[in-house]
Parts: structure tokens; C-alpha cells; sequence
């Protein structure tokens, strides 16, 4: 009986062990994947955040040409320049 016991708690040992070993590994890949997921996040908001850095002198200044386009053709209509080109113009420019 007493080598039934020895036998049995050192089993019981083994098994505890192995137990451990798994629950380690995964607490492990959950600090794991709480890293990669903000990494993650951190590179799309500062992506958005850098295109948006670099793209917005562009975009002022093409919405600069195109309010200066729209203004030349008001001009072009008040000094009279063919109705029919000047709506050609706007349509082009989508207005």
C-alpha cells in the first residue's frame, strides 16, 4: 500500500507539473497577444495620423487651385465669355 501511494502522489506530482507548464504557456501568448494587438492598433492610428500629416499640404493646396479655377470662371462669365464654355467648365469641374 505504501508503494500504491509513492506511486499515486508522484503521478499526481507529474500531472501538477505538466498542468503548470500549460497554464505558463498560456499566459504567456495572452501577454503575447496583448502586445501584438496594441502594436497593431498603435501602427494603424499613427499611419492614419502620418498620411494625414503628409497628405493635408496637398490637399489645401489643390483645394486653393480649384477655388481659384471656379473663381476664373466667375470672372470669365462677367466679362463675357461664352455661356456654353464656362458650363462646360463647371461641369467639368463637377459643380
Amino acid at each position: 500500500m505504501d508503494d500504491e501511494l509513492k506511486n499515486l502522489l508522484r503521478k499526481n506530482l507529474e500531472s501538477s507539473q505538466e498542468s503548470l507548464r500549460i497554464l505558463k504557456k498560456m499566459n504567456r501568448d495572452r501577454i503575447y497577444g496583448k502586445i501584438f494587438y496594441l502594436l497593431k492598433w498603435a501602427i494603424i492610428i499613427g499611419g492614419t495620423l502620418g498620411t494625414y500629416y503628409y497628405l493635408e499640404p496637398i490637399i489645401k493646396d489643390l483645394m486653393n487651385t480649384l477655388s481659384a479655377i471656379n473663381s476664373g470662371i466667375g470672372e470669365a462669365q462677367k466679362i463675357g465669355l461664352s455661356s456654353d464654355l464656362t458650363q462646360k467648365l463647371q461641369n467639368l469641374l463637377g459643380q
